[in-house]
């Protein structure tokens, strides 16, 4: 029995400071939750000081609206009705008339084949007269 005393004491020590060694990591897993928790770090700061946070965010909002103030817009140029209808008439125009220089440019890029080939094409016929 002698020899098996030594044996529990040494057991039921090292059953002691483990217990001890669990409370204390539990201890400092708690402390590093509640430092890695921003969003209850924030919202618990917030209800402490309210007024230093409204003070900070009415400064950063007004530094931010200096720094990043953009230049004043230039006011539009009133045109005259006759000017405004030209460069209507050109806008619509401006399809038609791509349309043409492309034609116009696959006909130079053909070559002089397309070109009498197209003109056959683009010629009307005289009109024949036939009695009936």
């Amino acid at each position: 029995m002698d020899q098996k005393s030594p044996e529990i004491s040494q057991i039921q020590c090292l059953i002691d400071r483990s217990a001890a060694a669990r409370s204390c990591l539990g201890r400092e897993v708690a402390v590093l939750r509640q430092r890695l928790d921003i969003p209850a770090r924030l919202c618990g700061s917030v209800k402490d000081h309210p007024s230093a946070w409204l003070l900070g965010s009415l400064t950063s909002g007004f530094a931010a609206r200096f720094l990043l103030r953009r230049k004043p817009a230039t006011p539009s140029k009133h045109r005259s009705i006759p000017a405004t209808l030209v460069g209507l008439s050109l806008n619509a125009a401006r399809p038609l008339i791509k349309i043409w220089l492309a034609d116009q440019l696959k006909l130079w890029l053909a070559g002089p084949a397309a070109r009498s080939l197209a003109s056959r094409f683009l010629t009307r016929p005289s009109p024949t007269s036939k009695s009936l």
